[in-house]
């Protein structure tokens, strides 16, 4: 007869330090005022000097002012969101680091463009072809809201990373749910180039740059499963 051999129990998982608990869930806040700050300094720069982005696909859309509903759909888009997502993930925080993973860094990203390569666009309509309730949207943004630091396009980009987020969730089971959101995303993203908010080059551009920071995100998941397995550090939430 063969000598049984007692089984080792593993050991539970350590739990994780109070501070990188903390850091995990409040980074994304903790990064939005030197966003601003340091967004808002590039905005006062003067036009002069900086690279025009406009391409010959642009005349090939027409501005129109519809698309200002879409547009404005963005900062209930990100920011229901984002807030959704504290509060159904708040307790296990697997997947509030993905999010700002790709919120910090892609939006770094874009800063650090904005500062090397400023960037404009000369799109806008001198007169709008439609006077109405909407336009008036239009004129309203576009009066206070300079064609500066345009490529990569914030909008496309944070639209993307909402659209990948939901429909990475664990949370939303429902897939009409996520087919509802990627339509948003495109919504948001047309909606930039139909009211001459950015060029098409802009959108290119968030697209290239989200799949970028994928790609990142994807190795550092890799690299902390390696070392979750390792029994060294918690696992990030998955691709």
């Amino acid at each position: 007869m063969e000598a049984l051999t007692p089984t080792r129990t593993p050991a539970p998982p350590r739990p994780e330090p109070r501070v990188r608990w903390l850091a995990r869930r409040l980074a994304p806040l903790a990064y939005l005022p030197l966003f601003l700050g340091w967004y808002f300094l590039l905005e006062g720069r003067p036009a002069a000097g900086m690279i025009d982005v406009s391409s010959p696909l642009d005349a090939l859309i027409p501005f129109d002012e519809r698309w200002i509903v879409g547009y404005l759909a963005w900062f209930v888009y990100l920011l229901g969101f984002v807030a959704w997502l504290y509060v159904k993930d708040w307790r296990a925080g697997a997947e509030i680091p993905r999010l700002a993973f790709f919120l910090i860094v892609g939006m770094t990203a874009c800063l650090i463009g904005y500062t090397l390569w400023p960037s404009t666009q000369t799109l806008r309509p001198e007169v709008y072809p439609r006077p109405g309730p909407l336009t008036d949207l239009v004129a309203g943004l576009q009066g206070f809201d300079d064609p500066s630091n345009v490529f990569p396009s914030l909008h496309v980009y944070t639209s993307l990373v909402v659209a990948f987020c939901l429909a990475a969730s664990r949370y939303v089971r429902r897939r009409w749910v996520k087919a509802a959101s990627w339509a948003l995303c495109l919504v948001i993203a047309a909606s930039t180039c139909f009211l001459k908010q950015h060029s098409i080059l802009d959108a290119f551009g968030a697209a290239a740059l989200f799949g970028l920071v994928w790609l990142a995100w994807r190795a550092w998941t890799r690299r902390a499963w390696t070392r979750r397995r390792a029994g060294t550090s918690p696992a990030p939430a998955s691709e």
